[in-house]
């Protein structure tokens, strides 16, 4: 970079992820400026799980007690039969030597995304909406942007955090490798209180039966069941009522008390790795670097990473006048995607009982729970973010 763009960047996507970056950006004291193409933020992403080793980082940017005023703190994990009985249960608390914030939290994605815009614009930072990204160049000394409402903006560095169909990727030409999963998945938003069906649930459970799988989420409004629709059914067929209620039979072996299902959604789950998360002065992050199923609600998690990682990395870019540390941060955030979050993510989407007697398994001393649940929390995710963000050194940014 040259002492010119320095200072200055480009953050396209103002989704959780960008505004994350963007916030931390600011606080940082560079200049950065958003672009969305919508004309708000998206509350529609109905992303809500939240790991320990992301609820550390977000601590790190004072947002935690917002998030847990409004959020479902879950202490345990539980792979269940249908019939009820507890397989096995993993406490949080083991991770207490590892992370500040041993526990799960299920937050809506749209609630942090607010909560960031909030703060990014109270920080007087530039967001502008209505403008996504629609064309732009780049040479060694920055990138110029221009955006669908006609403007044009010159910075040291982009970030695409612009989602999965993210044209910035395409603009620079990094291609990915994607892997469809068979059937959909169906998301049902229950009024129910689970646990007068299975007494003692926790607040994040997994069901099994045979090679089918029921997750159920405590969230704070409701409990999200999320259930595997197999390939053959149509999505106007999985949404009836007749077939989600035979589905819930089946699943749940419950006759007489049937969930009060408000509201459900369909939708299919695929995987997808870009082939790069960098070309020169661009980087990607977010669903626009990595999809992934939404079994173990990782994809989320792994974007706010990038997220972090690109923001400290970008202070040191700040500091020595080069792009050296953002490109070490992209290789080693794609490496991530690579090498863990998609094999990790495609083997959670596994189902049957072998599973569940390997994870029983596993599980039956405390240092394989403690190792067990510090890959579901994703602490060995976090290449490029800085450790003493993690765990008992907090570092405020």
């Amino acid at each position: 970079m040259t002492d010119a763009n320095i200072g200055k960047m480009i953050v396209a996507g103002a989704g959780p992820v960008g505004l994350t970056l963007a916030l931390m950006l600011r606080r940082a004291g560079i200049d950065v400026t958003v672009v969305e193409k919508r004309a708000t933020v998206n509350l529609q992403s109905k992303a809500s799980t939240f790991h320990a080793s992301t609820i550390d980082l977000l601590e790190t940017c004072d947002v935690l007690d917002s998030m847990l005023a409004k959020g479902t703190r879950v202490d345990s994990v539980q792979y269940r039969a249908p019939d009820g009985v507890v397989l096995a249960q993993l406490d949080f608390d083991l991770l207490k030597d590892r992370v500040r914030n041993p526990f799960r939290m299920h937050y809506e994605q749209g609630e942090l995304t607010t909560l960031m815009r909030d703060l990014f614009v109270k920080e007087g930072g530039d967001l502008r909406f209505n403008a996504g990204v629609s064309g732009g160049e780049q040479d060694d000394a920055g990138v110029t942007v221009t955006t669908e409402d006609g403007q044009t903006i010159r910075a040291g560095a982009l970030f695409g955090c612009d989602g999965a169909q993210s044209f910035v990727r395409e603009a620079v030409r990094i291609g990915y490798v994607e892997k469809p999963y068979p059937g959909m998945v169906l998301r049902l938003y229950a009024q129910t209180d689970m646990r007068q069906i299975f007494p003692g649930l926790g607040g994040i459970a997994y069901l099994h039966l045979r090679d089918e799988t029921c997750s159920l989420l405590e969230m704070p409004d409701c409990w999200r069941i999320v259930v595997r629709v197999p390939a053959g059914v149509s999505e106007t067929e999985a949404m009836t009522d007749e077939w989600v209620v035979d589905r819930l039979r089946n699943l749940l072996s419950i006759e007489k008390l049937m969930p009060s299902v408000s509201g459900r959604d369909v939708y299919s789950a695929r995987s997808r790795r870009a082939f790069a998360a960098s070309a020169g002065r661009v980087y990607l992050a977010g669903d626009a670097l990595h999809l992934t199923n939404t079994k173990g609600g990782m994809n989320l998690n792994a974007g706010l990473h990038d997220a972090f990682a690109y923001s400290l990395a970008a202070v040191e870019s700040f500091a020595c006048g080069d792009t050296a540390p953002l490109d070490r941060a992209a290789w080693e955030r794609e490496r991530v995607a690579r090498c863990i979050l998609l094999p990790r993510t495609s083997e959670n989407a596994g189902t049957g009982s072998e599973r569940v007697k390997r994870i029983a398994s596993i599980t039956t001393s405390p240092e394989g729970a403690r190792e067990f649940l510090a890959k579901q929390a994703m602490l060995d995710m976090l290449g490029g973010v800085s450790p003493e963000l993690v765990g008992t050194g907090a570092v405020h940014v």
